[in-house]
This record gives structure tokens, sequence and C-alpha cells, in this order.
């Protein structure tokens, strides 16, 4: 599902299944055209396949698989592009920022991944993509509906316990029957993985934080709005990660000296770090960590935060869903200095009596009181953040 996710799995996989010797080796496959694999023709040949073989029924909600494919097409048809006082359309693939494009590329992408599939599940590896590929053979229609983007949506991570020599035959078959697919391959014993470092040690398996050499050290994530509680959430969220990602207690103290190096070389002060630092500890019982770098301490933290996220999952989740039934709302208002906090009860009180005298009945006057409602301050707009938001104007897109 994400990196955390990823993290977890990989060292149940290690603890439980005893499949890490100081033989396997890690791998990572890359396409490369993930959005432009194939020209039209193909990918609509292969989505009508793909539907015959797997759909249990001529229709999803009343539309056919015909009418499917001619839509489809249209979609793929009229997908145009700007570029140098020209229109171009495109003859492979569609935008990677459309939702159908990711569907579309996973199922051109399926028959060569079950190749690749078969061979990792008869040898027990563990394999992991971060994309719901394989659960649209058991609910076809979630093909047509939104799916959720993944950072590097286009790649595979296995491990391989065989000769190399085998592996390097099972890609050349995928190559030669799928020439279409361009893949890069990463193997070894250490390797990089959603921003992870991998590296099997005589069979042990270690991870840290990986930071891209490429990518500019020291920065704080580019938001609009309230930029101190975004970054607040963010460094959490970074310390949390830090702990899931570390095998080590001194990596993760390492990871968060350069978190606190961070907010504090981009203005926020010693208190703002002190405070958070001190919440997170506090939050998850692990004080101790901040006077000793205790291993067997830490190793329960990291334990704690792996069950951390059937929690966080489950929170969103039930936060969507109140969205969906109008009872989570969320409101924003150009207020920074002073009793935020007073402020915002006296409005949820406001807010709250208001919607209950409102109410037309008892029954809409119990869901009223389920509503949640969220208060969050904005800044207000720098001209950087403002000119960022307007689109380039041309008297041929204003046609």
């Amino acid at each position: 599902m994400d990196g955390a996710d990823f993290i977890r799995k990989l060292n149940q996989y290690t603890e439980q299944r005893h499949r890490l010797n100081p033989a396997t080796i890690f791998t990572v496959i890359t396409i490369t055209n993930f959005d432009t694999m194939a020209p039209h023709a193909t990918m609509l040949i292969t989505l009508q396949d793909f539907l015959n073989q797997h759909l249990m029924m001529p229709s999803i909600q009343n539309i056919s698989i015909n009418r499917i494919i001619r839509l489809t097409a249209l979609f793929l048809h009229n997908n145009r592009f700007y570029y140098d006082n020209k229109i171009y359309r495109f003859t492979r693939g569609s935008p990677s920022s459309l939702l159908l494009t990711e569907t579309l590329s996973n199922i051109l992408s399926f028959e060569w991944q079950q190749v690749l599939l078969r061979e990792l599940l008869e040898k027990n590896e563990f394999y992991g993509r971060l994309v719901f590929l394989f659960s649209m053979i058991l609910k076809i229609y979630i093909v047509f509906q939104s799916i959720n983007q993944f950072r590097c949506k286009n790649q595979i991570f296995f491990t391989w316990n065989q000769p190399v020599n085998k592996l390097h035959q099972l890609l050349q078959t995928i190559d030669s029957q799928y020439s279409y697919v361009k893949l890069e391959v990463q193997i070894g014993p250490k390797i990089q993985f959603l921003n992870a470092s991998i590296e099997n040690l005589d069979g042990t398996l270690y991870t840290c934080v990986y930071h891209d050499p490429n990518i500019q050290k020291y920065t704080l994530p580019y938001v609009i709005g309230n930029a101190k509680a975004a970054h607040s959430h963010w460094f959490r969220s970074s310390l949390i990660q830090a702990v899931r990602y570390c095998t080590s207690v001194y990596d993760f103290n390492q990871e968060r000296i350069y978190l606190e190096i961070t907010c504090l070389a981009n203005g926020y002060s010693l208190e703002f770090v002190e405070r958070r630092i001190k919440h997170f500890f506090t939050h998850f019982d692990a004080t101790s960590l901040r006077l000793s770098l205790d291993q067997n301490v830490y190793d329960k933290l990291r334990h704690r935060l792996f069950n951390f996220i059937s929690e966080q999952h489950s929170f969103v989740q039930k936060n969507q869903e109140l969205e969906k039934k109008n009872q989570r709302v969320r409101l924003t208002y150009l207020y920074q200095f002073g009793p935020k906090r007073k402020f915002n009860k006296k409005l949820r009180e406001i807010l709250s009596e208001n919607l209950r005298t409102t109410a037309q009945s008892s029954a809409a006057s119990a869901i009223n009181k389920k509503i949640k409602i969220i208060l969050t301050t904005k800044q207000q707009y720098s001209l950087n953040a403002l000119l960022s938001q307007q689109k380039p104007s041309h008297q041929l897109l204003n046609k």
C-alpha cells in the first residue's frame, strides 16, 4: 500500500519464513515506458481479451464490453497536448496524470507479469508492487472506477534465492515475448526502493532511510496554506517513517537529527522542534530513547509503529466515509495568531448550535449532532504561491 507497508511485510517475510540467506539478492524492475508501452490498437486488443477472459458477466453496470472498448478508443484518440505552438496527439499510451492511464497500463502489464509471478511463487519468493493489480480479477468493475495512484507505480520488487543466470534467462524470455515493454533492472545484495536502502548483511535484513544524492538536502515540502501546520504533520510522519525504515537505533537517531536540522535550517524555532520531538516520544511511550539508545526499547517502538499502520488506514477510511455522508466538514480561516484554541472552541459552539437549530426533524437533528468540524488556519498566499497556481494563457488554448 505504501513504503511503510512494504517494509513491514518484507520484515515479516524474512522473520517468519526464514528465506533470507547470505546468497539472497534483491531485484527492482522499473518499467521505463509504463504510460506509453504500446500503440492504441494493441492496448484495445489487450483490454478486450482481458475483459472477455476475466469478466463473469457481459457488461459492467449495464455497459457492454463492446461499448467499453469504443469509449476507451474515444478516450485514447482524443488525448492531445500543446507544445511549442503546435498541438500533438498521443499515438502510444496516454497522459500519466489520468487515472484510466494507470489502469490500462496495468492491464497491458498483467500478462507478462504473470510469467514472472508464477516463477516467484513457485520458489516462495517475496514479491511486491504498489498497485492493486490482481484484485481487479476478483472485482473487475474497479477497472473503471477511481484507483489510488502511488509513487513507483511502475516498479516491482522481489527477492531471488536461485542462481543469477536463471534470473537473467527469465527476464530475457519476458523481453523476447513482450518486446513492447522496456525494463530497467537492478540486482544485488543492496538496493534502493521507495526511499529505503535495503541490504542483505550475511542473511540479516538491514534497512534505513535513503536520501537521493540528486535531491537538495535539508528541504521542506512546498505547501500552500498554513505551512506551520503542514510541516508539523510532515515532521511527525517523517519520524514515524524513520522508525519503520531504520533497523538500527543509531540510524534512526541520525535521521532524527537530520529532520531536526531541516526544520531549523528553514526558519523554525528550537521550541517548535523540541515540542514535536517530545510529543512523539511521549505519545509512543519511548521517552527513554532520548536518554539512551537502547536497541531493545527501539525494537519495541518499531513493533508498535508497524501495528500503527493498520490504525492509520482505519482512521483514514473512517474519515472518508464521514465525508461521503457529509458528516465531516473542514473549514479554513485567515487567522494565524492569538488564542486559537479559544477561538476554535467558540467557533465550534456557534456552528454546532446553528446546525442543531436549523434541523427540521429529530432524525435530521440526530445526524447533525454527529457532524465533525475540522478547523484549520490558512496563511495569506505569498506571491510565489499565487503565481504557482496560474496556468499559462495563450490565444490557441482559449479557442
